[in-house]
């Protein structure tokens, strides 16, 4: 009977251990309605970025069906006499506008929706020593054999001379990445086809390139997190998120 006893309580005790780790909720990712940006940082100075060699930049994000008829612009990359932007066209759910100095290209993608806001998609933006290439999940939608100088990373909107944002995103932000070498195009379908947080999913030979990463996975029963954010390898890396005054941000548990 004390042998019994005994394994009915490890079962119960196991039950309820179990029970608590299904309970336990994490925020996933931020939504966007046109209420704010991420603006990435050199360190907690809010000094400019300094990319002008081999670098990655991805983003996880899902668009979201709004009402708004101008752009909402997903990523902003600007230095002295460079700039990349990518737009979501308005009117069709599977384009997207590109505009990288004077070249304007529009890219419809297969698959592709961003008035689904569960429906979570990876943009990558890679440069090497001589071009730059521009990836939607795994399929390659630009490709320019020329090179640029960033020192401004904006996401979620356009980031104008004057310091002011416009063409703000609606949608989710899942995940940053900020890489210091120029990622492959197996690495990216690897990213792919694994769509997990990179930080706790897997590894691969590239994780020591990682300059910044951002997941924002929180548990939703901690503290209220801060509106700024250091690389979680605690690289001097970090972005901020602004809201535009009278409006709010909101953490989410949709995510991948």
């Amino acid at each position: 009977m004390k042998k019994i006893f005994n394994i009915i309580l490890i079962n119960l005790l196991f039950i309820s251990c179990l029970d608590l780790i299904i309970e336990e909720e994490y925020y996933e990712s931020i939504i966007l309605k046109g209420s704010g940006w991420f603006e990435l940082y050199q360190d907690n100075q809010t000094n400019s970025m300094n990319l002008n060699e081999d670098f990655t930049f991805q983003i996880w994000f899902s668009g979201y069906d709004n009402i708004i008829t101008e752009a909402p612009c997903i990523l902003n990359l600007s230095g002295a006499s460079d700039n990349l932007t990518l737009y979501k066209n308005p009117s069709i759910e599977n384009n997207l506008m590109i505009y990288f100095n004077n070249i304007f290209q529009e890219a419809e993608i297969d698959g592709l929706n961003l008035n689904n806001q569960t429906e979570f998609h990876l943009l990558s933006v890679i440069q090497d020593s001589a071009s730059v290439k521009i990836y939607i999940d795994d399929v390659l939608i630009f490709n320019q054999d020329t090179t640029i100088r960033i020192d401004n990373i904006t996401v979620g909107g356009v980031l104008n001379p004057n310091n002011q944002v416009s063409h703000l995103w609606f949608g989710h932000i899942d995940e940053m990445r900020l890489w210091n070498t120029a990622l492959t195009s197996e690495v990216i379908t690897l990213h792919n086809e694994y769509p997990y947080k990179v930080s706790s999913s897997y590894e691969d030979e590239y994780l020591d390139n990682l300059m910044g990463l951002w997941e924002f996975k929180i548990n939703t029963t901690g503290e209220t997190p801060s509106n700024i954010w250091q690389d979680i390898n605690n690289h001097d890396f970090y972005t901020i998120l602004y809201t535009l005054e009278s409006m709010s941000n909101e953490f989410s548990i949709i995510g991948r």
